[in-house]
């Protein structure tokens, strides 16, 4: 009994010695590198300009706008289009002409672009005022819409 015993004894000795202690956690690194696309948009506040019922010679109080840019520098312009129903937007108000006005920088708006920022701080906005003169003379009769498009443009500067 006693070599029983003593043979149990040597055999759970030799488990034990023959199991290897748990080893320490093994880990490895993943390195990630993200850059975000570069986005060149605008977005103009408010988006709309109600003038109303304007008199022939009168310009408006100034109507402040902002043009809200992407995640990178960008160069603004501006332009507009000729008014509905044969009004065209000119350097000075006149006959069946209307002329809007940027304060600041100041210039007269035409049908091309021109610049408003040559390079705008990405996430930021970019205050400008306009202000309508109306026609001096009208041939068009009253009551006759001269609805017109502004567009703010953005690109890359150069």
């Amino acid at each position: 009994m006693r070599k029983t015993a003593l043979l149990v004894a040597v055999a759970v000795a030799i488990c034990f010695l023959g199991v290897s202690k748990a080893q320490a956690a093994i880990s490895d690194d993943i390195s990630v590198t993200v850059t975000l696309a570069q986005t060149i948009s605008v977005e103009v506040t408010p988006p709309t300009w109600d003038l109303g019922a304007v008199a022939l010679s009168t310009t408006s109080a100034g109507e402040d706008f902002e043009a809200l840019v992407g995640n990178i520098e960008t160069k603004l312009e501006i332009k507009s289009t000729d008014g509905a129903n044969g009004w065209v937007i000119a350097a000075a108000a006149g006959a069946d002409a209307f002329k809007v006005a940027v304060t600041d920088p100041a210039f007269n708006l035409q049908t091309t672009n021109q610049q408003l920022s040559a390079g705008w701080t990405a996430y930021s906005a970019c205050p400008f005022e306009l202000k309508y003169s109306s026609p001096t003379s009208d041939t068009k009769t009253a009551d006759v819409d001269q609805d017109f498009t502004i567009t703010v443009t953005a690109s890359a500067p150069i």
